[in-house]
């Protein structure tokens, strides 16, 4: 028998949740969740799911994934959800199974990007990554 050498997994890990509970949205623009990937020279990889639930129509309340890719191309910023949906909604976020290779060091973040002036929505999302 020979011994293999070893190869560590490069299998996606849940690596931040808002939990079963979900986040209710607020009049403001915190970050919902985040997972920085480890600074340590190699590439990593995200993958985002998630899914709202609108049960009085909101006004605002509009959603993003932030990352910074691996070369040139600097910050992104990708929509998740534009906002003023109308109740009751419980749906997939936009762009949800979304990935991307990211550079070392890399934070990634789903935000609210526009106050939720008045409605009720929660949210509930993850970061898979490696």
């Amino acid at each position: 028998m020979s011994l293999q050498p070893f190869a560590p997994s490069t299998a996606l890990v849940l690596q931040a949740s808002t939990g079963a509970a979900g986040v209710a949205l607020v009049n403001g623009t915190p970050a919902i969740i985040s997972w920085t990937a480890p600074n340590d020279g190699n590439l990593h990889r995200f993958i985002f799911q998630g899914s709202r639930n609108v049960t009085v129509t909101e006004v605002g309340g509009a959603l993003a994934v932030t990352y910074t890719t691996n070369g040139a191309s600097g910050a992104q910023s990708l929509t998740i959800a534009a906002g003023s949906t109308a109740a009751p909604s419980n749906a997939a976020l936009s762009n949800s199974g979304f990935g991307a290779t990211i550079a070392p060091g890399t934070t990634v973040t789903v935000a609210q990007t526009s106050a939720l002036t008045s409605g009720t929505c929660t949210v509930y999302a993850e970061i898979w990554g490696s």
